[in-house]
């Protein structure tokens, strides 16, 4: 099997510490493998209908649905639109019905969780976004080296990024060299 199957981050991403040597590690990151990630866009006036069937099933509270919204498990990419992770797509679709549409991005998306103390200079490489001002738990959809990506805002100085698939490998390359000079721990 090809090592891009196997890792879509690419066969240099391996656990272990990458540049920066001495010190503590700048930048941790980790990647999920086998997430299941499902996309679910709520039908014009549904909305409200969706987020509270979700709540109903799920547990989790959506909120009003604006776009710096979100939660452990729902990242709001849009008015009524999230991707939840860790359901599968029959069970999405079976508690939403017809307020929505569900469509499994699991084989087509890869989450990346990135954190630490340099997390906001290695971000301000590449993310045109001011994540100063977020707060946790707001997610945005921008680009991350003209990649389509969303970004979720897990804690004061964790994020996770949602990229394509087939972009992983570029985005794994520009992370590896981008981290260098604060040292890169992969989980």
């Amino acid at each position: 099997m090809s090592p891009v199957l196997k890792n879509p981050l690419g066969a240099k991403w391996t656990a272990g510490r990458h540049g920066k040597a001495e010190g503590g590690p700048g930048v941790l990151a980790s990647h999920t493998a086998g997430l299941t990630i499902v996309e679910v866009a709520a039908l014009p006036g549904q909305a409200q209908a969706m987020r509270a069937a979700l709540k109903a099933a799920f547990g989790m509270d959506l909120g009003a649905g604006s776009p710096a919204e979100g939660a452990e498990n729902a990242v709001c990419t849009g008015p009524g639109q999230y991707l939840l992770t860790g359901h599968d797509v029959a069970t999405v679709k079976a508690a939403v019905g017809d307020l929505a549409l569900a469509v499994d991005q699991s084989s087509g998306r890869v989450r990346l969780t990135i954190s630490g103390p340099a997390i906001a200079a290695l971000l301000a490489k590449t993310c045109p976004l001011d994540l100063a001002t977020w707060p946790v738990g707001a997610a945005h959809a921008s680009h991350f080296l003209h990649i389509a990506c969303t970004y979720f805002r897990r804690g004061d100085a964790e994020f996770d990024l949602y990229v394509g698939r087939s972009f992983a490998q570029s985005v794994g390359k520009w992370l590896l060299d981008a981290s260098a000079e604060f040292g890169l721990e992969i989980a």
